[in-house]
């Protein structure tokens, strides 16, 4: 029973990676919302010949989110150049700012960040990847595995996040949409995913956030 499962996963990663080349990362500008209240609205747009930056803003009855990345695409690969995150929550009774840049310095590559009080560098290695170009780069070329881990910077620390893949068809505009969820593996409680249909277009179509106090769902709209 394992070998046959390890067979149909297979075939189901050869017919995703014969699709994944249809998808051309374009100019978009989508809107979000969730339940009860709250809206996300963000922005892709190509810069020059090979930088694009992608932001988005987030309103919520208990914190705006705002956020902007500058990266390049090398081998159908993200590069991040810079970046920044701003959260106010509950007003600004709590204010979490991050704010970032890849430089060469002494033939290193290096990350210079400030995260809130906080400054310093961070020699780089391997790609890493922010909150907004995650699914970007799961959207190019990450449909090669049922497991995939990666690189990702927050609050001035690289860390490593692991993400399972599937695919499900669920309900979407009262249609039933075929889609590839990445779920984030976590030794806590809290559970974060994403939903992207699986055709030339990749929408993200549906985000699923919960955590202590807070259970957010959102939608494309």
């Amino acid at each position: 029973m394992k070998m046959v499962k390890n067979i149909l996963f297979k075939l189901l990663l050869l017919f995703l990676s014969s699709q994944i080349f249809l998808f051309e990362i374009k100019p978009y500008e989508n809107y979000y919302s969730s339940k009860p209240s709250g809206s996300v609205e963000e922005k892709l747009e190509k810069v020059s010949e090979n930088v694009w930056k992608i932001s988005s803003i987030a309103k919520h009855p208990l914190f705006t989110l705002n956020q902007e990345s500058i990266f390049e695409i090398k081998n159908k690969t993200i590069v991040l150049k810079s970046g920044y995150r701003k959260l106010d929550v509950l007003g600004g009774i709590r204010k979490d700012y991050q704010n970032y840049k890849v430089v060469n310095l002494n033939e290193k590559k290096v990350l210079e960040f400030s995260f809130g009080k906080k400054n310093g560098t961070i020699e780089i290695f391997e790609n890493f990847y922010d909150n907004l170009t995650l699914q970007l780069q799961f959207k190019l070329d990450l449909l090669k595995q049922d497991q995939t881990r990666i690189d990702y910077f927050d609050k001035g620390k690289i860390k490593k996040k692991v993400f399972t893949m599937k695919s499900k068809e669920v309900f979407f505009n009262s249609n039933l949409v075929e889609v590839i969820e990445y779920e984030e593996s976590r030794e806590d409680k809290r559970y974060f995913a994403f939903q992207i249909t699986n055709d030339k277009e990749r929408n993200t179509i549906r985000v699923l956030q919960r955590g202590r106090g807070f259970n957010l769902e959102w939608e494309l709209d």
